[in-house]
């Protein structure tokens, strides 16, 4: 009686190429790699969302890419590991292959900024853990607008290569595009720099995603002063070539958001701001728990202080 031999299985974080070759195909191109080149982290459940195959077919497609031959994906599992890995999304950064094909093909430029300015990686948390909690709230609530908007056919979305990209020379030529000097001002830093950056037609947005972790007084509020001094001041116009900027603030508990709110109250003319709008996502609280981004908050209601609701889809409450 013959015996099947069982099949050997690849390491879960350690690529093993079997000698095939596949080819990249576009699906590869804007689906894995292009969001990849905008987010330093994005975890399989975030990318079968953005990718517009078939989920089992973007989850298999990552699989291979992984362990093709060549540098394409690289995972977050070699160099860190969970305790309960098993039960832990996959997180993937782009490949040093994957970035060369992009800059081959124009798709993003060819810059060292496009690096520093990822989504996500810049996060000053002093746990490994929080670091990673901060950087996916940002690429989860930019991912989530992302999405929404594609979907939406009367809106234009440009993402933050594409802005800094139209940008004024002087600003490409900075080390990070996205760190904006605010003039000296008490209570403010001299650089601020937001967790993500896009536009929806001619309106630009900000991001600020908030695990509850810094200080009102002393973090909060120095940062709502440095954009409201460099909308004021028009250094926004000088940096980015743009006129206007919102702030997004978003909270992962409803107390915390309007902590945050009630900041803005104290800090804006007569207790009332336009420029800052806030949101709550308790069920981001714990990235290893979060849901697939599905362009709820580009379709939601953002509060403000001091006026009505702010949809980013332009629709009337």
């Amino acid at each position: 009686m013959e015996t099947s031999t069982p099949r050997k299985r690849r390491p879960r974080s350690q690529p093993t190429p079997s000698g095939k070759r596949n080819t990249i195909t576009d699906n590869d191109i804007f689906g894995i790699f292009e969001p990849l080149s905008r987010h330093a982290y994005l975890t399989t459940k975030q990318l079968v969302a953005f990718d517009h195959r078939y989920a089992s077919k973007t989850r298999n497609r990552l699989t291979d890419l992984y362990h093709e031959q060549g540098k394409w994906l690289v995972r977050l599992s070699e160099k860190l590991k969970f305790a309960d890995a098993l039960f832990v999304d996959e997180m993937y950064q782009l490949g040093k292959d994957a970035e060369t094909a992009l800059r081959s093909r124009g798709i993003i430029p060819s810059e060292d900024w496009v690096r520093a300015a990822r989504i996500g990686g810049n996060s000053t948390a002093p746990s490994r853990i929080l670091r990673l909690a901060h950087d996916h709230m940002a690429s989860q609530v930019a991912l989530d607008i992302e999405i929404g908007a594609r979907e939406a056919s009367d809106v234009h979305f440009r993402n933050h290569i594409e802005i800094i990209s139209a940008s004024p020379a002087r600003t490409r030529a900075l080390p990070n595009p996205l760190s904006v000097p605010v003039p000296p001002i008490a209570d403010a830093p001299r650089w601020i720099e937001p967790d993500a950056l896009f536009a929806i037609d001619d309106r630009y947005f900000a991001l600020e995603a908030d695990m509850g972790s810094e200080s009102i007084e002393a973090i909060i509020k120095p940062k709502i002063r440095a954009y409201r001094e460099i909308v004021a001041s028009r250094t926004i116009d000088r940096h980015f070539g743009v006129d206007n900027l919102r702030v997004l603030f978003v909270a992962t508990s409803e107390k915390r958001m309007r902590n945050m709110m009630r900041a803005v109250e104290k800090i804006a003319r007569n207790g009332r701001s336009t420029m800052f709008l806030f949101a709550c996502r308790p069920d981001l609280g714990q990235f290893t728990r979060a849901p697939a981004p599905d362009g709820r908050m580009f379709r939601q209601s953002w509060r403000r202080v001091g006026h009505d609701d702010y949809r980013l889809d332009g629709r009337a409450e």
